[in-house]
């Protein structure tokens, strides 16, 4: 379990097994991928530079630091502490960014923005501008009543977890979609949606969701758009990095115990 000095914690997964997944056509390079100019990869020098150039006016209201805890058998230990997240407040916009914890280099993993338009645009203007900036978009959600869309982009060469298909053979996001992109839980809901088969299409019978790609997801649920929500998430690399962890720290604790067994004394009877 991952303790975060600042209140956050994040349930460490169990590995799965690796098969290759099924990849769909439709997907956009990583490169057309970010959210007010953080990428997935980002150092958090580069997150910050990326910001303010995004926004010069743009101010950190958060730096989150975390740690792993322990057990030796006697004594509770814990790893050195490792960032975890960071907050952003821009004009009219709020973003989180949070990063791969150790023995992973700590560099960007997901990134949410969330959006007050103070001149709110029309739904149609909202998905020219994206599509101008990302490229075609992979897949949208059925037009629904109030002018409300959910709109898509998929990294390619990567299988598609966000996606699902209707009974009309539609592809659309699905709905189930939130648990798998906000952290701190989203690698347990990932792993918890794979041992269920919820990602069949898209994974196959390997059920691996560090094959999972990086999703870019855009939400709003007006006409005009009086708010909008957007997740650039790396799936699969927030499973890997996961897994990293928990086989580094099960090492930390290995190494604790022998230690701790080596300094023991034989009493006197």
């Amino acid at each position: 379990m991952k303790k975060a000095v600042l209140g956050r914690s994040v349930l460490l997964a169990v590995v799965l097994a690796w098969s290759a997944p099924l990849v769909a056509q439709t997907t956009t390079p990583l490169a057309k991928m970010d959210i007010a100019g953080v990428r997935i990869g980002m150092t958090e020098a580069e997150v910050v530079k990326a910001i303010q150039a995004f926004d010069p006016g743009a101010k950190m209201t958060s730096r989150s630091v975390a740690y792993f805890p322990y057990f030796d058998g006697v004594n509770d230990l814990k790893t050195p502490e490792f960032l975890d997240q960071m907050g952003f407040r821009t004009a009219d916009a709020g973003i989180g960014v949070w990063f791969a914890g150790p023995p992973s280099e700590p560099r960007v993993l997901a990134v949410v923005r969330r959006v007050g338009p103070t001149q709110p645009p029309s739904a149609e203007q909202m998905l020219s501008a994206l599509t101008a900036k990302h490229g075609p978009f992979n897949v949208r959600s059925v037009p629904r009543p109030g002018g409300g869309a959910v709109v898509h982009w998929d990294e390619e060469g990567k299988a598609q977890c966000t996606v699902v298909k209707e009974r009309s053979g539609q592809r659309v996001p699905s709905t189930n979609a939130m648990g798998t992109l906000l952290p701190p839980n989203a690698v347990k809901v990932l792993e918890q949606y794979a041992r269920q088969d919820v990602f069949r299409e898209a994974l196959g019978a390997s059920r691996d969701v560090s094959k999972c790609g990086t999703v870019l997801r855009y939400e709003w649920g007006s006409e005009p758009v009086r708010s909008f929500e957007a997740w650039l998430v790396d799936q699969g690399g927030m499973v890997t990095a996961n897994r990293r962890s928990v086989q580094w720290v099960e090492q930390l604790k290995a190494e604790a115990v022998r230690k701790l067994q080596s300094q023991g004394k034989t009493p006197k009877l």
